[in-house]
């Protein structure tokens, strides 16, 4: 008989050899941690998932410097990258097989959620769902995942209902459950809303106060991102990670691998053998875990905006610079954009240099001054709010607008939009909650223990750079399922700032002969929210993920109505 974990043990060796000699000279403080694992590791698959990650890391700074380039070399020079995905995928799957859990239950709760109409409340199941907090230690207890199901108005409904997965990480889910009832993904299916474990209404509330301090915190930092500021954003990242440790919370129970087996829990719960796959931003990264782990549970995947896991993202700066300038040159193609706005890329770099010696003066509502106790339009803060809204379509209307205002030096609908940003940050109940973002991030991303390089600006060091190596160990990472026999559509917006197209259809490649990839054309983030052509294409692919789609209306979407400079904002 083939002893499995002493093959992959030395095929894990092999694949460190192989890492050393490919890059010595790429070095890592995660690559270092892999290959420290390795020496404690006994003969079971985790050296191979541990090792994948050393190899991961080792080729991360030539996948960067590919990207930076958007050659066609990229597909080569990740060929080594792919395999490691596959055999990460092949790792973890290997792991999963051994355990035995008791069988999972769902418990039936009332459905007190928000702006549920009398016509939509007979069609909600909601309940929770008992998952281990640790799945290798089920004796260790569990946590309660918030779940609802929506019936299909149509029934009875197909047998293979859609499940909608969040992104994030750290965003509820389930308190939307009246929009999805009345935008449903796939008309005759019923959808499954999760809270994923610590967000929304799941256990646990790792740290409840942690978002009310941690926004003027960050709001001081992103108007001057001083040594001094990052040190007080840093500490209330780990007076938090001190809070959770203090309520006997294991932070090793996070990350995508735990979310994935959660996911397939509350599958089992509700007694489905199939389901279709709905990921939409950090949602795409539990989805590709799923279809590499549980493959046969999946009759179908949407990836909408992709999150691939490291190292295949670049710096945030290089990200929203690609995409700004992408935004820039479309309002300089459109008549009304060009007209109103001409140069529109100059106007705001000039914005940006004059806000660096003179910051100009904000006038915010009167409830938002605890939460942004400076309110001054500083350079970075400029640069910051203008990548946050180029996220999303709903607000490429008026940001030529916005950005010449404040080159005229009026900061009115500055303050307007930054007041939204602040007030969807600081509500408990629909913004992202940060405790349970950096839980999953420190143990999914290898990147954040890295070294920020010296030019990096206000967007990277936002992130969790100074966080995670203080945090927890990484855990399991996440995979791309090479190869997957699951049918896949992956859906790209054109000024998406976070996964630029470039990328996503790099991850579909991978994915393999199974996907397909559609590019929609004037949309940012959260594609099939922004446009009803991809909401169209999704509810036909989920129908029959076989049958050839029409993708047309993505290369010809309506212009972009931009708002004119002058008038009543």
């Amino acid at each position: 008989m083939i002893d499995l974990a002493s093959c992959s043990r030395r095929l894990a060796a092999r694949l460190v050899r192989h890492a050393s000699r490919c890059m010595p000279q790429t070095r890592s403080i995660w690559a270092e941690a892999m290959r420290n694992e390795f020496a404690h590791i006994k003969d079971r698959p985790d050296a191979l998932v541990w090792n994948v990650g050393c190899i991961l890391a080792s080729y991360k700074c030539r996948l960067t410097d590919l990207y930076a380039r958007h050659s066609l070399q990229m597909l080569r020079g990740t060929a080594a990258c792919s395999l490691a995905a596959a055999l990460a995928g092949y790792a973890i799957e290997s792991q999963a097989s051994g355990q035995t859990l008791p069988p999972p239950g769902f418990t039936d709760a009332a459905c007190d959620l928000p702006h549920i109409s009398p016509d939509i409340r007979p069609r909600l199941r909601c309940g929770t769902v008992g998952v281990p907090r640790d799945y290798e230690h089920p004796e260790a207890g569990s946590f309660r995942l918030a779940v609802v199901v929506i019936r299909s108005e149509h029934q009875p409904a197909s047998p293979d209902p859609v499940v909608y997965i969040s992104g994030g990480p750290g965003s509820p889910l389930t308190i939307y459950a009246y929009y999805q009832a009345r935008h449903p993904l796939a008309p005759g299916r019923d959808v499954i809303l999760v809270d994923q474990r610590g967000m929304g209404r799941s256990d646990p509330s790792i740290c409840p106060d942690h978002n009310r301090d941690l926004v003027p915190a960050m709001a001081t930092f992103v108007i001057e991102p001083t040594v001094d500021a990052q040190a007080r954003r840093r500490a209330i990242f780990m007076a938090c990670r001190e809070e959770a440790i203090a309520k006997g919370i294991d932070l090793r129970d996070f990350g995508t691998a735990v979310t994935a087996q959660d996911f397939d829990m509350v599958r089992r719960a509700l007694g489905v053998k199939q389901w279709d796959a709905f990921g939409v931003s950090y949602g795409t990264t539990v989805a590709m875990t799923l279809m590499a782990r549980y493959p046969d549970t999946i009759r179908s995947a949407v990836l909408d905006s992709v999150d691939p896991p490291d190292p295949f993202l670049p710096l945030e700066s290089t990200n929203f610079a690609d995409d700004r300038a992408a935004f820039f040159a479309a309002c300089d193609k459109n008549t009304a954009c060009v007209a109103a706005y001409p140069h529109l890329g100059e106007m705001y770099q000039e914005t940006l240099r004059h806000l660096v010696h003179s910051p100009a003066a904000l006038n915010l509502p009167p409830g938002l001054h605890d939460t942004f106790p400076d309110p001054r339009l500083s350079a970075p803060l400029f640069e910051f709010v203008i990548d946050q809204l180029i996220y999303y379509a709903h607000f490429y209307p008026g940001l030529p607008r916005l950005i010449a205002w404040v080159h005229h030096g009026d900061t009115t609908l500055f303050a307007r939009a930054l007041a939204a940003l602040l007030t969807e940050a600081s509500n408990p109940e629909t913004g992202t909650n940060f405790s349970a973002n950096v839980a999953v991030q420190c143990r999914d991303r290898p990147r954040f223990r890295q070294k920020l390089p010296d030019n990096a600006n206000v967007l990277d060091r936002a992130t969790l750079y100074d966080v995670c190596r203080d945090w927890e160990k990484l855990g399991p990472p996440p995979v791309i399922p090479v190869g997957t026999r699951v049918p896949t559509l992956v859906l790209a917006g054109q000024f998406d700032p976070f996964a630029r197209p470039v990328v996503s259809r790099h991850v579909a490649d991978l994915i393999g002969a199974r996907s397909r990839w559609v590019e929609f054309l004037l949309v940012g983030h959260s594609v099939r929210a922004a446009s009803p052509c991809a909401s169209r294409i999704v509810a036909e692919f989920v129908d029959d993920p076989t049958r050839a789609l029409d993708t047309s209306c993505a290369d010809h979407p309506p212009p972009i109505r931009f708002e004119p400079m002058h008038g009543t904002p």
